[in-house]
């Protein structure tokens, strides 16, 4: 498969107000607005791969984050807001959730991916960081010929904020 690009990226889950190009993109998330229903930004692949983007959100109550996606049954997510980290793991419909409080204010994130068969890994630092922090790696079953990857914007609060994806590099694995 080719190199995926920020044109590769479709919505699900679209919101209201957006704006795209082959750089970046930027959003108004919607109040009380949580994952699986959007909004998602995917790409699909059926290679190994490692991914790596730059995320940022406006609001003290916005989640932005990544997500590895089969179907609304099956994806795995890991967002962070001003003041915690979360985490979704959804297999075969049952679901968990984690939150944990990690007090960051709200700077751009470069969150990292990587895809090998069936695992997948998801990791973050900050701008000036040059370590990774991995969340986790996990096995997401029916993933083994292609996964559906990108960034998950989530807002628990009550009004409309803005997030953004940038800086977007894709790395097939061999």
């Amino acid at each position: 498969m080719r190199k995926i690009t920020m044109r590769d990226f479709r919505w699900m889950g679209k919101p209201r107000s957006w704006q795209k190009d082959y750089r970046s993109v930027s959003l108004m998330v919607e109040p009380q607005m949580h994952l699986p229903d959007g909004p998602l930004l995917l790409a699909v692949s059926d290679d190994d791969f490692s991914c790596e983007m730059t995320l940022s959100s406006d609001g003290d109550r916005v989640f932005s984050g990544v997500c590895f996606y089969h179907l609304d049954t099956d994806f795995i997510a890991v967002g962070m807001n001003a003041e915690a980290l979360e985490i979704h793991v959804t297999i075969a419909g049952y679901r968990n959730y984690c939150r944990i409080p990690h007090m960051t204010g709200n700077v751009p994130v470069i969150w990292r991916m990587k895809r090998r068969g069936s695992q997948v890994s998801i990791g973050y630092s900050r701008q000036s960081e040059s370590p990774v922090n991995w969340s986790g790696t996990f096995t997401l079953p029916g993933i083994e010929r292609s996964v559906s990857f990108g960034p998950y914007f989530a807002n628990e609060g009550s009004e409309e904020a803005g997030a953004s994806m940038s800086a977007l590099d894709y790395t097939k694995e061999t």
